[in-house]
């Protein structure tokens, strides 16, 4: 079964964030959310721990609790995303399932490559380029690619 990548999303951004190429973090709806009218593009459009980019802009500007300016209807797509994987399996085109590197090392220059937000264990990606080598202080043989998630 072929599977493929994300079609753009409406949704809703800060006014001063609704500009193409804005990445940002789905972390879900604040509290005061809870009873707004837009709630359901702004917030159930989105998978919470996502990475989405904007890739492209609409006119319209609603009313915002959290954004003095307002939000804006936007369109977006999860986002490509920087990841450390073994050599042996790094490849342009691969496909591969995802594992965040199993480390403890927080402080280390290369941590949130090697367990980046936005993708979860076990997802299927495509390897769309092959950045380079990490120089890992565990000694790992780990290559830097930039990820895309697929979906069902």
């Amino acid at each position: 079964m072929e599977r493929k990548v994300s079609k753009p999303t409406i949704t809703l951004v800060g006014v001063k964030q609704a500009r193409e190429g804005f990445t940002f973090l789905h972390e879900g709806a604040s509290s005061l959310c809870e009873d707004c009218q837009y709630r359901r593009v702004c917030m159930n459009n989105l998978a919470i721990g996502r990475v989405y980019s904007v890739v492209g802009t609409r006119t319209q500007v609603f009313p915002c609790r959290l954004h003095d300016e307002g939000v804006q209807v936007v369109e977006v797509v999860e986002a490509e995303t920087e990841s450390s994987i073994d050599q042996k399996y790094a490849f342009e085109g691969a496909t591969i399932e995802f594992h965040p590197q199993d480390c403890e090392l927080i402080n280390c220059i290369n941590y949130e490559c090697c367990v980046p937000h936005g993708l979860k264990e076990g997802d299927r990606c495509k390897i769309i380029k092959v950045v380079g080598v990490v120089t890992c202080p565990a000694s790992r043989r780990l290559a830097v690619v930039v990820l895309k998630r697929l979906l069902e």
